[in-house]
């Protein structure tokens, strides 16, 4: 019996200009986002989540950012989320004591979805989570990758990356700005999800 997957099938003046492309910037991060052509999003119910990697200095930016991207799958509401503590669980049944991240094979992918009752798994890393210093003051930045894989058949059939940071998010000094990792990981989480159809 084969087993069902998700996959089926005027001019202005260059001073306006150039205001017009620094706002433009300072107000959207731009999401890299890929969806694989022949995927049912809808297929996808029930979903874990593998603790991000922190690829920076802070050795738990990878948890912090999980935490952050966790939250804003529920408040989605586009899938069940297998609570962090079972889903830990199975992968340590199926993994070993140390999540292997990008290694797990196709067998071990397939055992974790029996495991834990999950159709698909995200994935991803935190290769940015600091507060740079500006004339303007510290101001929070993340830079991340997330995947989203099929657990039957091992398809990566969603993948983003993003890179956004604090600070006046409008020409005027003050409005908008976010200060924190916590807000920015946050509304990155939620632009990333968004990305999802």
């Amino acid at each position: 019996m084969q087993r069902r997957t998700g996959l089926w099938r005027g001019t202005l003046p260059a001073g306006w200009l150039a205001g017009l492309a620094l706002f433009g910037l300072s107000c959207s991060a731009p999401v890299h986002e890929f969806t694989h052509k022949d995927v049912d999003m809808s297929f996808y119910q029930r979903v874990g989540v593998i603790p991000f990697r922190s690829m920076t200095a802070d050795a738990f930016a990878g948890e912090k950012f999980t935490s952050a991207f966790t939250t804003a799958l529920l408040s989605s509401r586009k899938f069940e989320v297998v609570d962090p503590g079972i889903f830990a669980t199975a992968l340590k049944q199926i993994a070993g004591a140390r999540i292997p991240e990008d290694s797990l094979t196709p067998e071990q992918l397939k055992k974790i979805g029996e495991t834990a009752g999950v159709q698909g798994i995200f994935i991803g890393s935190v290769a940015q989570y600091d507060m740079m210093a500006t004339g303007a003051g510290p101001f929070p930045v993340i830079t991340v990758d997330a995947r989203f894989i099929d657990v039957a058949t091992g398809t990566v059939v969603w993948t983003a990356s993003a890179s956004d940071r604090g600070g006046p998010k409008t020409p005027i000094i003050g409005v908008g700005e976010v200060h924190t990792l916590g807000e920015l990981a946050d509304g990155l989480s939620r632009k990333m999800i968004g990305t999802m159809k």
